[in-house]
């Protein structure tokens, strides 16, 4: 019987953390575009900041068209937690409390004419694995531009911010 409670213990616990490690922000980069989803929204970024995004959202339809959209796009998403894209479909997942139990789905949208067929060249970020540094330049944010420096976790592929730089080099 006290196995079974431990048991019972141990999955309730490892189901709480989980949940509780997604809040951190999930980007992907596919094409010409970045995709966020965090805070309540998902969110569509040029991948760099002189650049135009080939299309923008119509929410009557809650799909993205042909058209060019310069400061990016936020879609509102209550629980927007963690985005995928496959192919030319992002799948954004979501997650709620609703009378105390979480309620957990996804939202699909078709991005293709967010992601045109043409060559895709980032900024590029540096790694220092042994140092244990990872530089990436030229984040946007509110419109202003910044360089961020990141060093690693311990032995693990977690990263945190150290340094943040105005302007881009």
């Amino acid at each position: 019987m006290n196995r079974l409670f431990m048991t019972l213990g141990i999955t309730v616990l490892g189901t709480t953390l989980s949940m509780t490690s997604h809040a951190d922000r999930m980007v992907v980069l596919k094409g010409n575009a970045v995709l966020l989803a965090a805070d309540d929204f998902l969110s569509v970024f040029p991948d760099s900041p002189n650049s135009v995004l080939s299309c923008s959202f119509n929410p009557a339809a809650g799909a993205f068209v042909p058209g060019a959209s310069a400061g990016g796009i936020q879609i509102p998403l209550p629980g927007a937690t963690d985005v995928k894209v496959i192919g030319t479909h992002a799948y954004v997942a979501t997650s709620n409390f609703e009378n105390s139990a979480a309620v957990t789905g996804y939202v699909k949208y078709d991005i293709s004419a967010c992601v045109p067929t043409g060559p895709f060249t980032p900024f590029r970020a540096h790694a220092n694995l042994g140092s244990g540094e990872l530089v990436i330049p030229c984040v946007e944010v509110d419109g202003s531009e910044y360089n961020v420096v990141m060093n690693q976790r311990g032995n693990s592929m977690n990263w945190e911010v150290q340094f943040v730089n105005t302007g881009c080099y």
